[in-house]
């Protein structure tokens, strides 16, 4: 990445909170394509914001405000650290208001709480996968793992695979079949996930088809608005308010 373009790369300081030795942090704050082609790269490889103490090793994540902008892919995402779905709505309103007639057609526009859910939102948009069905499919990945004792903070979206139907199914996968009584269909593609445990810990696990596809139904029957150009916001507890709302009725 270019270190002479202006606002870019900031450097900081960070103390470790078990040894106390301060480091220097290299922050990355813009991640435009259009002036960085790398930038896309870097921010999947992630090591930039996985922070580790040089001295004892401690390791923690990291996050500042960030703007990721991909004008080929129409995706524009503001990574606003904290920021959640649950009580960002005041933020996500001034955002929206300092866009007024800078729109891009096309341009899907989103905000994001931490560095892991940008990468999330890139994935997504080269999969061509609706990032809130992706959403919508944590929470049944996190209840099972809640119910076998797992402390979870949050999950996010890796990639799809399709495995050979003449394997044994996988053991990490929640398989759902098409009706009662049916065996579910083992050669589906698999949506993997991350699931990040509160020990920092992370459980690789994923759904197969059918259940991707019950939550796209899920999606079609809460009937969302569309897409606007404005920026959203789609995370782990606007999925888990979507299921309270179906289960509600």
């Amino acid at each position: 990445m270019d270190e002479k373009i202006p606002g870019l790369i900031r450097y900081s300081r960070s103390q470790c909170m078990q040894c106390k030795t301060i480091s220097e942090l290299k922050e990355y704050h813009g991640l435009d394509l259009t002036q960085n082609p790398a930038g896309k790269e870097l921010l999947l490889k992630g090591e930039f914001f996985q922070w580790r103490c040089p001295k004892c090793g401690l390791e923690a994540d990291t996050a500042w405000p960030c703007w990721y902008f991909d004008p080929e892919a129409k995706l524009g995402v503001a990574l606003v650290p904290g920021i959640d779905s649950s009580d960002g709505g005041e933020a996500l309103q001034v955002m929206n208001r300092n866009l007024e007639r800078l729109e891009l057609p096309g341009m899907k526009r989103r905000a994001a709480g931490n560095f892991y859910a940008v990468q999330e939102l890139v994935r997504a948009q080269d999969a061509g996968l609706d990032e809130r069905v992706l959403q919508l499919v944590k929470p049944l990945i996190i209840g099972q793992l809640q119910s076998q004792g797992e402390v979870v903070w949050n999950g996010f979206f890796q990639g799809v695979s399709t495995p050979d139907p003449a394997e044994e199914p996988l053991h990490a996968v929640l398989y759902a079949a098409t009706g009662p009584g049916k065996t579910p269909e083992y050669g589906q593609p698999i949506y993997w996930y991350d699931i990040h445990l509160t020990n920092r810990n992370i459980v690789h696990t994923g759904v197969n088809q059918v259940v991707f596809d019950l939550c796209r139904q899920m999606l079609d029957q809460l009937g969302e608005e569309p897409d606007d150009g404005r920026f959203r916001l789609y995370d782990l507890n606007w999925a888990i308010s979507c299921h309270n709302r179906t289960q509600n009725g």
